[in-house]
């Protein structure tokens, strides 16, 4: 009989809001993702897609984002990765940005830090969510 593996998606979201979000990374306004992780690191994860929701957007027609496994931004998981910002239907000064990320990474510890930046202009980045599975 054949056996069948399912691996349920997790997701990790940090919705405190990050003002002015401009052009340049600033350790301040990073979106920090703590991980579910049960005992014993460490642990593979694939990490699947960041889904990133804005408002307040002025002038920015992308947005540069590049995750890290530590709190300075110096040790890239996921290199800086540029996205078209895809405003709302209603709204134009709301938008999305997604990510597809597709890599498996073996994690000592959480969280994970995503570090954010746009290409003009500035946003303001409403909610910050990664989805990973084991």
């Amino acid at each position: 009989m054949a056996v069948r593996s399912v691996s349920l998606i997790k997701k990790s979201v940090d919705s405190t809001a990050k003002s002015a979000v401009g052009t340049t990374y600033a350790t301040a306004k990073k979106a920090t993702l703590n991980l579910a992780m049960p005992d014993g690191f460490p642990l593979t994860f694939h990490l699947e897609g960041l889904f990133v929701q804005l408002s307040s957007i002025s002038s920015a027609t992308k947005l540069t984002v590049k995750l890290t496994q530590d709190s300075d931004g110096d040790q890239a998981l996921v290199t800086s990765t540029e996205s078209d910002i895809d405003v709302g239907v209603t709204t134009s000064s709301d938008g999305s940005v997604i990510y597809k990320i597709d890599l498996d990474y073996s994690f000592d510890s959480s969280p994970v830090y995503v570090f954010m930046k746009t290409d003009a202009g500035s946003v303001t980045v409403d909610s910050v969510t990664l989805t990973y599975h084991e």
